[in-house]
Order: C-alpha cells, then structure tokens, then sequence
C-alpha cells in the first residue's frame, strides 16, 4: 500500500513525519499543506537527521546562503514557531510542544519509527539483514522490498539532495535495492524488486552493481532487448563520462543474458557448423627441441594452459604447431587458431574484441549475435567452450592485456600461448604453464641444415655447417634464411657461404632473404617497438659492453638512471626477451641482437664506452683499496650517474674480479680504443692484487706490450715508472729476463726522476723476488727496499717489504733471519689494520722456513692456517705454491692421509683445465711438470706403504 494513503487514513492523533518522495506533515490521518519553502526546508533537515541536533549554523549556510547569520536568526526563530503549530495548532505562544526541541545552538525533531519514515525504513532493514545472516532468505527479501516500499523515492528534494546526510540516506536506500536484488531466486522475485530496481537505477546511472542487478532482473524476467539495452546505455555513459570500461560485475550480467539469448540459436545449427579446424600447417621438416616435445607430450600442463616464449627467432610459432599437431586428436570438438600480431611488420597487435569475434565466429556465432563488449564476448567464449575439448592457439601475443580475455574457463581444453615477452601476469595469475625456448646448439644447427638441404650439399660439410650455425647464433629463423640461400644456390659450395661471415664484420647484413619477414633486423626491430623509451636507450646502450655478461651494476652507469630505475628496465628487457637473464643481476645479448642493438646506438657507442670505463675504472680503485693499498693514481673524476662498486673487504673484490675479469681485460682494450690511455693503465694496475689471487700470469703478462705502448702516451710519470715496473715482473715471471732488466732500469729511472721513494723501493723488492741472481745480491736488495721504507714510515709498504725479504733469507736457506723478517712483517701487518690480505703470505712463508728448520709441528700449525685463508679466499695460485710443502710436512709428521690429501688438492689445482698455475718459484729449480711429477710420485710412494 502507497505511504502516503496509508497515513491519511490513520487518525489516532499521532503526527507523522515523511521525507522520502518529499517532505510532508500528517496530522490525525490528514496532510497538512506547508506553504512556505523556508519552513518545508527546515523540516527536511530536521528529518533527515531525526531526534539529531541540527544547529542554527547548518540551517543558515543551507537556505540562507550568503546572508549574515545575525540578520536571518529571528526568522528561523519565527519558522520554528510556525512549524510547532503546524504539529499542535492548540499549542499556546511560546511553548515548545512535544515534537521541535530547542538543543543548544539548535533543534531537535523527536522522532521514532511510528511516526519517522525513515525511522521505519532503517528498522525494516536492520532487521532484514538480521534475518540474511540467520539464513532466513525469503523473510528478508520480503522485509527488504517492504523497506522499499517505504523508500520508494529518494527524500527530499532536489536542492537538499547533495548535502552529506541525504546523500547518505541515498546511499542507504541504495543498499537495501541490491541487498533485495542479491536475495532474488525466481522470476516473481525479480519481478518484485525490479519497478525499484529501474526507479533507482534511472537516478544512478553509473552505479555498476547497481545497473548489474538491473539487467539480471530484466533478464530474469524475460525483458532481454531491454536487458540488452540497459547495458548498452551504462557502457556508454562509463565511456564518455569517466572514459572507463565496464566492470566485472556488469560484463557478467550481460554475458549470462547472451548465454541464454543465444541458446536459442546454437540450437538451430549442425555439429559440424562448430567444429572448426583452424591449425596452419607444422612444418614438414621440423627439427630439434626433442626435450621440450617430451616435455609437452607428458602431463606437465596440468593447467590446460601453455605458454611457449623466446627471443625473436627462435622458433615459438614452429614448436607451438607441431606441438598442437601432435595432440589434435585429443580435441574432437575442434581447432582454433588466431594470430594475435603482437610483432608485426604490417599491422597493429590484435584488438583482443576482435580476436573474440574471429574465435566466436570459428564457433559458430553468428554476427547477429555476437555481442559488442570486450567482457561479454569473452564470458560467451568461455560459455562456448565450457564441457567440451578444443584446442586453441593464441600466436604472437602482446602482452598479458590482450591475451588474458581469450582464455577459456575451468574444463579439458588445451590454450598453447607464443610470445617473444614473458607474459609473468599469465603466469602468476592464470597458472600458464611457461616453456622458454633457447637457440640451437651445434648438433640442433647441423641437423636443421642437414634436413633442409640437398645431400650432396651437405656430405661431409660437418665443419661448414658447424660455422655456419654459430654465425647464425643458433637462431632458427637466421638458420631458415641461411638454408634459403643455399637452396636457391644449389651450385655454390658451403664455404662460400661461411665466408660472407668475416671474423668481427657484421653478420645481420647477411641475414636477410629479400622480405621484411625473413630480416633479421626487421624482425629483432618489432621487439624493440614495445619498450618504453628508457628500455629502447637502455638497450642500445648495453650493447656497448663487450659481455658476455653484464652486470646490474654496470648497467646502472651505463644508463645513468638510478639503481631503482634501471633494474626496473633490465626486467622489462629481459621480459621482451631482448636480454636474457643469466644468474641474478647478470644478462647477456643474443649476439645478434647485440649488433642489432649497436647499429642502434650509432654515434652513440663512443659516448656509452666511456661510461663503462669510468664504472670499471672507478670499480677497480675501490677494489683495491680493500687490500689495503691506495689507487695507483687518482682516476678521472667520477661521471654523472656512474655508481662505482662498493667492497666490504679483499674477499668481495677477489671475487668481483674472478667473476669480472674477461669484462675487465675487454673494458681496459676499450679504452685504449677510445685513447683513454691513463684510465686504461689504472685499471690494469689495480686489478693486479686480485689477479695475484687468480692468475697472475694469465691476466698482466698479455697486457704487458699494450700498456708499455700506453704509458708512452700519457704525462704522468708514476703511472709510467708502474707500468714498466709492472711489465718487468711479468716478463721475470716469463723468463725473458733480459726484457725484465730492461724495464726493471727503465721504472728506477722513472722513480728517481720523480724522488717517489716509495715507487723505488717498489722496484727493489720486485726485482729481488722475480729476478735470478745470487744471493748476497738478491737479499741486499731487499733490505735497501727495506731501508729506503723505514725511512718514510710507512709501515703497510714497509711489512710487505719485510714479507719479501723474507722469502729471500728462505731461498738462500737461512731459516731463522727468514723467520725474523717473516716475524717483523706480521708485527707491522696488524698494527697497519688494512693488511689482512698479507697475513696468510706471512703464514706460508713462516710454515715453509720453518720446515726448512725441522720444525714440522709449527710448519704444519702455520700452513693449515695459512690454506685455510687462501681457500676463504678464493687464492689458488698461492694455495698451489703452499700445498706441496705442506704435503712433505705432514708425511714428515706420519700424518699419512692428511699428507695424500693435501697432494691430491694440489694436482687438482695444478692440472685442472680451469686452474692451471706456474708452479716453479725461484727456489726450485725444477719447472711445473717436473713439480707435478714429483708429487704424483710421492703421493704413489705413500699410498704403497699405506697399503
């Protein structure tokens, strides 16, 4: 029964009050006309907030606007007045009455849910939700829809409506329609609901549950146009109002009314209308990825959902259609295949609502169902697929957005992804099962070759096609094109072939068989299209670095962004799939997406180089350091952006330079390229403590000729005096000692004309441990090393000199001035408090003087101590030099199985093929075979009597 009706016919004295629809006064069962808007204005406030204080404030700025509150008090006074009698026409002047209190600087309507119809509304609904979260459902729908009833209009009127207590009224009403609609389980009951449902919908256009809920009523009810047509109208004011989409809870609502709209039609159509069969042909000499098809063929892909990712190239769409291929006998109900064109020469990645209507069309929808929205055609292919077996290829793909609306729903179909980006969101959130593809290896490339052309072009081509494969990286695509040409070439030998690919020349070039499609650089190009504009710089500037791997940390100086920043664009290149992630912040380029990149960078290539060289430059000084020794010289200033390395102590620089050292010796040929001479030589001269640790041989003696001719070039003469210094020992090392002499004389020369004592003493104590000579010489020129240090007071120069003064008393086998010197180098090195990296020399030194002195106990102690530093620290070379000794110490001490173990480390370190070290010393006159041998004969000597 209407509200209103209802109350004029109630008289039982009892004034009621009603806002909702409009504001209105019954007295004894009759409306009482209140003919002032000021006074109908107050009323509505008052009845907004009931038995709540309104203050004279609240009522002034609502309906008098703009006017000094002084002069409109008397007349809210006089409206009040007014009101009261309206209420109690019998009321005497100046009394209140029952209904319009005075509170403070304000008024009060007393009120309760007989005679408030908002009091009324609010209790109706309460108590319906009371009754939902009892399970009650039926009783609650009826208390809600008799709560509508109540507020089948919004209260007051339009000028009131935009304060916050009648937008809150709006929003309750608001709740209670979609608490209804939600309860709503048969046709009547959304019958019931809906005249509310559309009242309140028309006032709130953009309301999506609420609008959801409206097409579900009229749906329900059999209004299907109308359904449709609600839709269409929100989609359209979301579109042009707040340039959004619909939403997950409208999109659902209009795909369940198509759903059932097009029943009616797929009804009208044969079986075989929708079995499609829309797989492209594998290709008929498919070959490799024999691991990834065993893969695929067993039940890995629980999800149903595959995705087959990789750089550009390297065979995705191939391995996806023969894979599909292989299983399509699995999928009775059909085939779709669609190509999504996320890199492509000639056209734009594919709308997904486009892709939807080709998939739905392959299914047999027809156009005059086919509905317009991105979330509705995607619930209709879901509904589609639901309950039966199809295959569906999604080639090509962009990105998560457009791949993830034309997934299927729980059920046995089978989704196999390409795209040369990870897609993670698929991953993460879909359980899309990811296969990345990697390039050929040899025997991958040769059997490609071998199955694309002709025998006799291949008979006995093993090398040439070896060659060939590793020019093409692997790459099956490069691969496909190099086959092409061959094949339209029957009578050139293969060798021609694999001379167009000169040593260091550009191989991209090459790679091209006359289309945009089978260009290598055209087809690398699309996944560059996709990158922001940091990850397009930032990828033509790595390709600067001469690899194999770069670091992050490189990688931050070389863009210049930031730390944060440029991790954020390594993930997104590697995510594309131009940069591939070796270990945790390492990647490396595809070589030729690193040429690719490079004819990007242009011009730019000299500007990125020297902004390698200054990392590693500047990397390199702070590396040395924590060893305990200053930069040979201070560098070129630090440029903008580049952030050097950071070491907390020898350990973490031994291992960056371990880790670094090819990137390094490549970095320091870059610069002389550039003729950044100086910076070349400092960063040879301070990778040289860590190279000691490594292989000193291997890592300073080639660069030995390059820096003599660098050094020339730069004005600074204690960098040259180093450099020769340097190149003299790497010579002695090398037994061109005439040229060591020679170099030797030349870095004395420098020193003394530039009075760096230091430097001179420098040169003493290398010359007297690399240098043959007898020894009453070679120890005098030690202790002048000694002498000329102590002078200056500089006790982490002067412990070291002592160290080598040391190994000089041991050669020339007196035992205890060696343990002396050993002694004042170890007293010296801790007070120095940065020598931590001499101590475990000292150690060795003492162990094997003290050998010498048949001090085996001590020898031992002192050794296992020292090997045990050498290990932490990554120090085979000077390991190797200890563990023979070692060895005979504990054979010595009966110590038999330590004894063939510590001999078995050293052949292990002495013949691996990644530690081989010089093993001779300049007391022993035996070369490392030699050495070898002997300890092998010694290790067979004690495992004979062991037995």
């Amino acid at each position: 029964m209407d509200e209103i009706a209802q109350e004029e016919h109630e008289t039982d004295g009892i004034v009621r009050f009603g806002l909702f629809g409009y504001v209105r006064l019954v007295r004894d069962g009759v409306a009482v006309e209140i003919t002032q808007p000021k006074q109908r204005g107050i009323l509505s406030m008052l009845l907004a907030a009931p038995s709540e204080l309104v203050t004279l404030s609240e009522l002034i700025d609502t309906l008098w606007p703009g006017e000094p509150a002084a002069s409109v008090v008397n007349q809210v006074h006089r409206h009040i007045g007014a009101l009261r009698r309206l209420c109690e026409p019998d009321l005497p002047p100046r009394h209140k009455g029952r209904y319009i209190a005075s509170a403070g600087r304000g008024y009060r309507l007393m009120l309760d849910a007989e005679n408030s119809d908002v009091l009324r509304f609010r209790a109706l609904a309460e108590r319906a939700g009371r009754l939902v979260e009892s399970g009650h459902r039926r009783d609650a729908l009826r208390l809600y829809l008799a709560a509508l009833d109540i507020a089948s209009a919004p209260a007051g009127d339009d000028r009131l409506r935009a304060l916050p207590v009648f937008v809150g009224l709006e929003d309750e009403r608001i709740r209670a329609v979609v608490a209804a609609a939600t309860l709503c389980e048969t046709a009547d009951d959304h019958a019931a609901v809906l005249p509310v449902l559309r009242a309140v919908g028309s006032r709130h256009l953009l309301d999506e549950s609420l609008r959801a809920h409206e097409i579900a009523a009229l749906h329900r009810t059999g209004r299907l146009a109308e359904a449709l047509a609600v839709y269409r109208t929100v989609r359209e004011a979301l579109r042009d109002e707040l340039g959004t989409s619909p939403g997950a809870a409208l999109e659902t609502a209009h795909a369940l009314a198509l759903r059932d709209g097009a029943s009616e039609e797929r009804s009208t159509l044969s079986p075989t209308d929708t079995v499609p069969a829309q797989l492209p042909s594998p290709l008929p000499t498919f070959t490799g990825r024999r691991a990834e098809l065993a893969a695929l063929a067993s039940d890995r892909v629980a999800s149903g959902r595959l995705l087959i990712t990789g750089m550009a190239g390297v065979g995705k769409t191939s391995l996806a259609l023969r894979h599909a291929a292989d299983v399509a006998d699995h999928f009775p109900d059909g085939q779709l295949y669609v190509n999504l064109r996320g890199f492509d020469a000639a056209a734009r990645p594919t709308d997904p609502l486009d892709a939807l209507q080709d998939l739905l069309h392959g299914l047999g929808v027809v156009a005059q169902a086919m509905p317009d929205s991105l979330g509705a055609r995607s619930g209709l292919l879901r509904s589609r697929l639901a309950g039966r077996r199809v295959l569906l290829v999604l080639d090509n793909a962009r990105d998560y957005h457009q791949v993830e609306p034309l997934l299927p729903g729980a059920g046995d179909n089978l989704t196999i992804i390409t795209s040369r980006n990870a897609l993670t969101g698929l991953v993460a959130f879909n359980q899309v099962e990811p296969i990345v593809l990697e390039p050929f290896d040899d025997e991958e490339a040769v059997e490609f070759f071998v199955q694309r052309l002709p025998r006799y072009q291949v008979r006995d081509h093993r090398e040439a096609l070896v060659r060939l494969g590793r020019a093409c990286g692997g790459l099956p695509l490069a691969l496909a094109v190099m086959a092409a040409r061959a094949q339209v070439n029957p009578h050139f030998p293969l060798d021609l072939f694999v001379s167009e690919f000169a040593v260091g020349g550009p191989v991209l070039p090459v790679l091209n068989a006359g289309s945009a499609e089978v260009d290598l650089s055209n087809v690398i190009s699309w996944s560059r299209q996709g990158l922001t504009d940091d990850a397009a710089r930032v990828f033509a500037v790595l390709s600067a670095h001469p690899g194999p791997e770069i670091s992050a940390a490189a990688a931050v100086s070389m863009s210049g962004l930031g730390g944060r920043r440029t991790r954020e664009v390594l993930d997104e290149l590697a995510r594309a799939n131009v940069l591939r992630p070796t270990k945790p912040e390492r990647y490396a380029f595809h070589d030729l997406v690193r040429e690719y990149a490079t004819e990007l960078l242009g011009d730019g290539f000299a500007d990125a180089s020297r902004r390698l060289v200054n990392h590693y430059v500047h990397s390199a000084g702070r590396a040395i350091a924590s060893f305990g020794q200053t930069p040979t010289a201070r560098a070129a200033d630090v440029l903008n952006g580049v952030v050097a390395e950071e070491f907390m102590a020898s350990t973490g620089a031994t291992a960056w330079y371990a880790e670094h050292r090819h990137v390094l010796h490549a970095v320091f040929r870059r610069a002389l390229d550039l003729g950044d001479h100086r910076s070349a030589l400092l960063l040879m001269l301070d990778w040289r403590p860590m190279s000691q640790a490594i292989d000193a041989r291997r890592d300073m003696l080639p660069f030995a000729e390059l820096a003599i001719g660098a050094a020339e070039q730069v004005d600074d003469l204690a960098v040259r005096a180093e450099v020769y210094r340097d190149a003299a020992s790497n010579f002695a090392r090398t037994d061109q000692h005439g040229r060591a002499r020679t170099y030797f004389e030349k870095a004395v020369a420098a020193y003394r004309q530039s009075g760096d004592a230091l430097g001179l003493a420098a040169v003493y104590r290398s010359m007297g441990v690399t240098l043959p000579m007898d020894s009453a010489e070679r120890i005098a020129m030690l202790q002048q090393s000694v002498a000329v240090v102590r002078e200056l007071d500089d006790q982490p120069t002067l412990a070291m000199s002592y160290h080598s003064l040391g190994l000089g008393y041991l050669w020339a086998g007196r035992c205890e001035d060696a343990l002396a010197a050993f002694d004042e180098a170890r007293q010296l090195a801790g007070p120095a408090g940065n020598l931590l990296s001499l101590e475990p020399h000292i150690l060795s030194g003492r162990s094997r003087a003290l050998a010498r002195a048949g001090r085996f106990e001590e020898a031992a102690d002192d050794a296992e101590r020292a090997l045990k530093i050498f290990r932490r620290d990554g120090a085979a070379h000077a390991e190797l030099r200890l563990l023979h000794s070692h060895g005979a110490v504990l054979a010595q001490l009966g110590r038999s199985n330590e004894a063939a173990e510590a001999w078995r480390r050293y052949l292990t370190l002495a013949t691996g093929p990644e530690h081989i070290r010089e093993t001779n010393a300049l007391d022993d006159d035996t070369d490392g075979a030699t050495t070898i041998a002997r300890v092998r004969a010694q290790l067979a000597t004690l495992s004979a009597h062991s037995r």
